[in-house]
């Protein structure tokens, strides 16, 4: 790794900001990519699914609320360059701040867009709730984490409006290091009750990124690192605005989202407000570059994009203070004309920075579910989270993960996702179903028989001289023609990071140990296991994805394969596993609409429903 001061600058994804004066929402549809922030917008009291289009519904939120889950009892942080304002209407239960030593600890107008986004709630609220105001998980408990030393311009070009930040390994490795580690005391709201407890952070948000195509920057490494030491703190990261068609088409996806152990998210969205059918342009994509100690650079293999949200035409809670990216003597900067008014929103934002939230909130909901239903830390732990989230996800028009036929009538792939899109669209309402319904953890941690949608958390070793398998049949007879959506999620091995400290930021180093990559792959077979139709084996990935149609009446099976060890020392590899053979009907059973009558009952007070 170079001296941190030759590094290539730190972005916010703050490319592609718009906002506009709102006499109708098409009016979004008019504005260009390149536009920059002119103002704020007041009283957008129609910007709520009726007018305009909530992206909460848009990606299956409502399925949550609808049973009384708004992202209680979970933790969640925002740490990038600033910290979010708490003094805007929808983020003054903003309840806990971290700033790196050494930082600077500037409220940032950057940071509270996404925090907006991710967690926005105004408890003022009276009657119907609209839409505009409510993030994502609004009930989570929202901490606010800084690392800028401070904000700068591209000095090479003049018209570059774009705010990059300055951080050292240390104020890096303080904030994660914090939200990592730390333990929250809370109240666990569940089906019986609520209780006081201990937990880790459920979810770390982090809207901001670097040039890092391999993933093997020492930044990128070490909170990889920390996300295989503490798994039940999931990390989602935003893929960065890198893409351009003409000059910058692939490879093009920044650390730490270039990263193995967290959730990559792209954008979707082409700047009008009901058009989240397709990538948007700018949103950054594969195929990357994949590095490792043994195979050395093998460009253009991996798909490092995860999963993707939208990503423009965002209504954000709007900061005008002059502190962090909108400080005096920076290009773009606004004055603010509000007079430090909390009521105001910025229109249009756009950037991977927002779809990043969109899907933090999404696990918030998901984690807040699990405590609900007393699920158990391993439906918590992110490899299950993440595989629940893709193979849940819509594939969009378009989607390919190079699935074909080989030679002997396999359908195989490579490649497992999607180069821009990863596995779809972040699909809440499917996601509710895949993690309460079916299967919830088969017994033991080495595979068995399962329902037709469910997920697993499951360990596997490798074998001396065979290939090792865990296998999951599936005892139902399954009808030519439906699709079956599979998922393997697994991390690669990396250590705990250390900080060598020092007064001097030049003098900082972070070090990561590397453990090595395991090579899992994931297959469909009959349920007897005696004949193979689908294979995922990517060698450069840590996922898998099958999205395969049934080509006979019958029954099939799961399986998950260690194949080999890309490097390093193999050790018993964890992973989540989920799955999805047919459409799960809206709750019917019995225990499920009784535990969507309890919740609602025991969180009515805190939430009123919106509208």
């Amino acid at each position: 790794m170079p001296p941190f001061g030759s590094r290539k600058p730190l972005w916010l994804a703050l490319a592609f900001l718009l906002a506009l004066a709102l006499p109708s929402p098409r009016a979004l549809a008019q504005a260009s990519s390149g536009s920059v922030d002119p103002g704020p917008v007041s009283n957008i009291i129609t910007w709520d699914g009726t007018n305009g289009i909530s992206i909460n519904s848009l990606v299956g939120a409502d399925r949550f609320y609808n049973v009384g889950i708004w992202g209680q009892s979970t933790v969640t942080a925002n740490v990038e360059a600033g910290i979010i304002w708490n003094g805007h209407a929808d983020t003054t239960t903003l309840s806990d701040y971290y700033v790196s030593p050494g930082a600077s600890g500037a409220i940032d107008r950057h940071a509270t867009w996404v925090g907006s986004v991710l967690a926005g709630y105004d408890p003022t609220v009276q009657g119907s709730y609209p839409y505009y105001k409510l993030g994502m998980a609004p009930l989570t408990t929202l901490s606010s984490g800084a690392i800028a030393t401070g904000w700068y311009n591209n000095p090479s070009d003049p018209t570059d409006t774009t705010a990059y930040f300055d951080m050292t390994p240390k104020t890096f490795y303080s904030a994660y290091n914090h939200y990592f580690t730390q333990s929250w005391n809370r109240t666990i709201s569940t089906i019986y009750g609520t209780y006081s407890g201990s937990a880790p952070t459920d979810v770390i948000n982090s809207s901001w990124g670097y040039e890092d195509a391999t993933g093997q920057d020492a930044y990128t490494r070490a909170v990889d690192g920390m996300a295989r030491a503490h798994p039940l703190t999931t990390l989602v990261v935003a893929a960065g605005n890198s893409n351009d068609p003409t000059t910058n088409p692939s490879n093009n996806v920044g650390g730490p989202a270039s990263g193995y152990n967290s959730i990559s998210v792209g954008a979707v969205g082409n700047f009008t407000v009901d058009q989240f059918n397709s990538v948007a342009t700018f949103s950054s994509r594969g195929p990357q570059d994949y590095y490792d100690p043994i195979h050395g650079l093998v460009r253009g293999v991996r798909a490092p994009v995860d999963i993707v949200a939208p990503g423009t035409s965002i209504l954000a809670a709007y900061y005008g203070g002059q502190t962090g990216s909108n400080a005096p003597g920076l290009r773009g900067t606004q004055a603010d004309n509000t007079n430090g008014s909390g009521d105001y929103y910025s229109i249009g934002v756009a950037g991977t920075s927002f779809a990043s939230p969109i899907v933090a909130g999404g696990v918030s909901l998901l984690k807040s579910l699990s405590y609900a239903l007393l699920m158990g830390d391993t439906s918590r732990d992110t490899r299950v989270i993440k595989s629940v989230l893709m193979n849940s996800a819509t594939k969009l028009p378009g989607w390919d993960n190079g699935q074909h036929l080989n030679a002997s009538g396999v359908t195989v792939t490579t490649q497992a996702l999607d180069w821009a899109q990863g596995a779809g669209l972040l699909n809440l309402n499917r996601a509710f179903d895949q993690y309460t319904a079916g299967t919830q953890d088969v017994a033991g941690t080495g595979g068995g028989e399962i329902a037709k949608t469910g997920w697993d958390y499951g360990v596997i070793s490798k074998g001396d001289t065979t290939v090792s398998h865990n296998d999951y049949p599936i005892h139902f007879t399954l009808q030519t023609g439906t699709i079956m959506d599979v998922t393997l999620s697994w991390f690669r091995n990396l250590g705990n990071p250390t900080l060598t400290d020092n007064a001097d930021p030049s003098l900082q180093a972070l070090t990561t140990t590397d453990g090595g990559f395991a090579n899992l792959g994931l297959e469909i077979w009959n349920a007897d296991f005696t004949h193979l139709y689908a294979s995922s084996l990517s060698l450069y990935n840590a996922t898998q994805q099958l999205h395969y149609t049934l080509t006979l009446d019958g029954q099939y099976g799961l399986r998950v394969i260690y194949a080999d060890q890309m490097y390093g020392t193999p050790v018993p590899e964890t992973y989540g596993l989920a799955w999805n053979v047919e459409e799960v009907p809206e709750p019917g059973a019995a225990s499920l609409s009784f535990v969507a009558g309890v919740l609602v009952l025991v969180f009515h007070r805190k939430k009123k429903a919106a509208a």
